[in-house]
C-alpha cells in the first residue's frame, strides 16, 4: 500500500483531478486489463474462460484486475450457481472506440 502523502500518491491525485485523459489511462492500466476489455469487446466471458485465455495470468492477478475493472464501473459481474459472467457497462462499451483506436495505432 502507498504512503498517501508520498510524491507518487500526490501525482496521482493532481493528475486525476486535473486531467480527464489520465484518469481514462488509469482505469485501464494493468498489465491485463486490455486483453480483459478486448476479450469482452467480443463477448461475455466467464472465469474459466478467462483463465483458459490468459493461462500466464495468476489467479490473484487476474482477480485483482477484473475487480478493479468492476470498481472502475468498465465491466459488471453476474454470478449464477455455476459461474460468474464478466460483460461490459455501459461505460465499458463507450471504451470500444478507444480500445480500437489503440489497436490501430501501430499499422
Amino acid at each position: 500500500m502507498r504512503k498517501e502523502n508520498s510524491t507518487n500518491s500526490i501525482n496521482e491525485k493532481v493528475l486525476k483531478d486535473f486531467c480527464n485523459a489520465s484518469k481514462t489511462l488509469m482505469m485501464i492500466s494493468g498489465r491485463w486489463k486490455l486483453s480483459i476489455l478486448f476479450k469482452l469487446i467480443e463477448k461475455d466471458t466467464n472465469y474459466s474462460d478467462f483463465k483458459i485465455l490468459l493461462p500466464e495470468v495468476s489467479d490473484r492477478t487476474l482477480s485483482k484486475q477484473l475487480k478493479e475493472l468492476q470498481t472502475d464501473g468498465l465491466i459488471s459481474k453476474e454470478k449464477d450457481k455455476i459461474s460468474s459472467i464478466y460483460s461490459l457497462t455501459a461505460k465499458g462499451r463507450r471504451m470500444n472506440y478507444i480500445l480500437s483506436s489503440l489497436s490501430d495505432f501501430q499499422d
